[in-house]
């Protein structure tokens, strides 16, 4: 008689680590992308202001993606080849979500003068503490990945045979 064979849960993911990694990543950079083309392209009946206030460029899963996908590749041992290019990637993910979020952000709050009721105001309110506290959590996830991009030497350098002569 044969008895199955059992595998601990980390052996069973382990062969998935590089898939999920590049996943996360690629669908982050996806939407930051056609968030991007939705924010920039005007469609019928809005204006910039009002694209500006529903940008996507700070939703939660794009703060959580990135940090998951670099921790994923560094935190499980043994680390994948490509940690550094994946922490690298991460990193200029959350600069490009910061950097469009608050653009976004200091247009959109040119859509919130005309508030007359006291819900409305409440929205307001609302949708700028809110705003300002996923900024700092994107904020926050991008340095925990630099730091991590630090420890892991802080450099992307190219092999030998990519160097142009010189």
């Amino acid at each position: 008689m044969t008895t199955p064979a059992t595998t601990s849960a980390d052996q069973s993911i382990k062969p998935l680590r590089l898939l999920f990694t590049l996943a996360l990543l690629g669908y982050v950079a996806l939407h930051l992308g056609f968030q991007f083309l939705r924010w920039i392209l005007p469609a019928e009946n809005t204006t910039l202001i009002s694209r500006s206030q529903s940008a996507g460029f700070l939703d939660l899963f794009l703060l959580a993606f990135p940090l998951v996908a670099v921790l994923i590749a560094t935190h499980i041992t043994p680390q994948l080849a490509g940690s550094k290019i994946f922490a690298l990637v991460a990193l200029i993910e959350y600069a490009v979500a910061i950097v469009f979020g608050g653009v976004t952000f200091l247009i959109g709050l040119g859509g919130l003068g005309w508030v007359d009721t006291f819900p409305e105001t409440i929205d307001a309110l609302g949708h700028v503490v809110l705003t300002i506290a996923r900024l700092g959590l994107v904020a926050l996830a991008g340095y925990a990945v630099l730091r991590v991009f630090l420890a892991l030497g802080g450099r992307v350098t190219l092999p030998a045979a990519l160097h142009p002569p010189a």
